[in-house]
């Protein structure tokens, strides 16, 4: 295994445990989410995460971590931008998020009353949502900068 490699699981293996509990926070906290619910809403973003991977990931006992696009995913799809457990997963997984508390809670009032309107307009506003968090742009959006940062 090259050195790099070996860095990066032990560090994952550091953390893993905290980020399980954050995700968890995160899924629990404001919406109550369900595990099913927030597999079908992370499927519906393209990711496929399974109930059970779920379970695993919360526990802290998966091998591999989250990609940053899963992470913000997960928190888009249970309305916890605003939770202080997003902010600390962001910092442990090495990303500063630029948005006051306040900005992230209202992303999250919009998601929840969005949640009354057809599934795939819904489906709809989390994917801009969340390519708008990780600061990406679609082809017919002007280019901005990338608002989560790297602290690495």
């Amino acid at each position: 295994m090259a050195d790099r490699d070996e860095v990066q699981v032990a560090r994952w293996s550091a953390i893993r445990e905290r980020v399980g509990a954050c995700l968890r926070e995160l899924r629990v906290s404001a919406a109550a989410t369900s595990q099913a619910r927030l597999s079908g809403d992370l499927e519906d973003l393209g990711y496929h995460v399974t109930q059970s991977m779920i379970s695993r990931y919360e526990q802290g006992v998966l091998d591999a971590p989250l990609t940053l696009e899963r992470l913000v995913g997960w928190a888009l799809c249970c309305a916890s931008l605003s939770a202080p457990a997003f902010r600390e997963l962001m910092e442990l997984a090495g990303y500063y998020v630029p948005w006051s508390s306040e900005d992230l809670a209202h992303f999250d009032t919009m998601l929840r009353r969005y949640r009354a309107l057809p599934l795939p307009d819904q489906i709809v506003l989390r994917r801009k949502l969340l390519w708008h968090v990780l600061g990406l742009r679609t082809a017919d959006a002007p280019e901005h900068r990338m608002p989560l940062g790297s602290r690495r």
